[in-house]
């Protein structure tokens, strides 16, 4: 009996020490910043991490909450970059840890919506908290209609809509900060999460993301002024938890993974003129210097923005949570 106890022991501890290889190799191995055409490396962000949300206010870029360190453990840190000076300060924490949130900008305040609060909880969150400029806390505002998770929020005409993520539908959250209030808009034709979403001339471009473990290369496109969705042109490639912008009519769109087992994370870079009109199609531009995933793309100073996000695809994520910024100007 002894002996089999002596066995099992021996064993375990043999599987201990693979795993432990197993982690360290690839942790050791994740991929390095290459030469990128057109791409630079800003200051890097103060702590690696992905799944975050992120907003343009007042000249300065905010990455909310996120998934950090090898359990992927879900935190409330609030970085903010200033181009001005390539440099970051931290901002108050938001009241409780979040992931798989959404942030947008109005009137120089910041607006984050939903997530999940742990690693364990993927429960989508119903929850609206705002940070107004030089405010020490952030302030709780009326929650959502329902709990969303791996959503976008975008300002248009002092509203803020949410489209996309996980939920209990796939309508058109409505905000107005006026009042307080939510109303619903239209459903999108395709429901889906961890997609990316740009505004345009006051229409919304929700690109990719995905459903049910599919990725997808649909792009739809809503009209706040009629509550009304159309068809996009579709993506060359599929992608999901792509990095996004929007810098005068041209849409920018970056890296974002295949989470499955024998997925990747997509090194791709795609642009749109929307100046074209109906002839407007994708074209593919120089992949930045470390595709990821999870990062939430932004526009600023006339560049196209990605902090953080993830090396790695799916469960792998939490060993490859990267601090680069990189920028490209277009």
């Amino acid at each position: 009996m002894q002996r089999l106890v002596r066995l099992a022991i021996v064993v375990l501890l043999g599987i201990a020490v693979g795993v432990v290889a197993y982690v360290a190799a690839m942790i050791v191995t994740n991929p390095r910043p290459r030469d990128a055409v057109g791409w630079t490396l800003l200051a890097p962000l103060p702590s690696g991490r992905g799944e975050t949300a992120a907003a343009v206010a007042g000249g300065r870029l905010y990455v909310v909450g996120g998934m950090t360190g090898l359990s992927g453990q879900a935190t409330a840190e609030v970085s903010v970059y200033d181009p001005g000076a390539d440099s970051w300060e931290a901002a108050p924490s938001l009241p409780a840890a979040r992931h798989h949130a959404a942030a947008a900008a109005l009137d120089g305040i910041v607006y984050v919506s939903g997530g999940g609060p742990t690693a364990d909880d993927w429960t989508p969150q119903p929850m609206l908290w705002s940070l107004a400029p030089a405010a020490g806390a952030w302030r709780p505002l009326a929650p959502m209609p329902e709990g969303r998770l791996g959503h976008r929020m975008v300002a248009v005409d002092g509203r803020l809509y949410v489209v996309g993520g996980i939920g209990s539908t796939g309508d058109v959250l409505i905000y107005d900060p006026k009042t307080d209030n939510w109303m619903e808009g239209a459903p999108m034709p395709a429901s889906r999460d961890h997609l990316a979403a740009v505004v345009v001339n006051r229409e919304i471009w929700a690109i990719g993301g995905r459903s049910g473990g599919q990725i997808h290369s649909r792009v739809d496109v809503y009209d706040t002024t009629t509550d009304a969705w159309r068809e996009g042109p579709p993506l060359p490639e599929p992608t999901s938890g792509a990095a996004e912008a929007a810098i005068d009519g041209v849409i920018l769109i970056s890296g974002g993974e295949d989470p499955g087992g024998t997925g990747s994370v997509i090194d791709r870079h795609w642009m749109l003129d929307t100046g074209m009109g109906e002839t407007a199609d994708w074209e593919p531009l120089s992949p930045p210097p470390l595709p990821v995933h999870g990062a939430h793309g932004a526009a600023l100073d006339g560049r196209f923005l990605i902090v953080g996000g993830a090396l790695r695809q799916g469960a792998f994520s939490r060993l490859s949570w990267t601090i680069t910024a990189q920028a490209y100007r277009p």
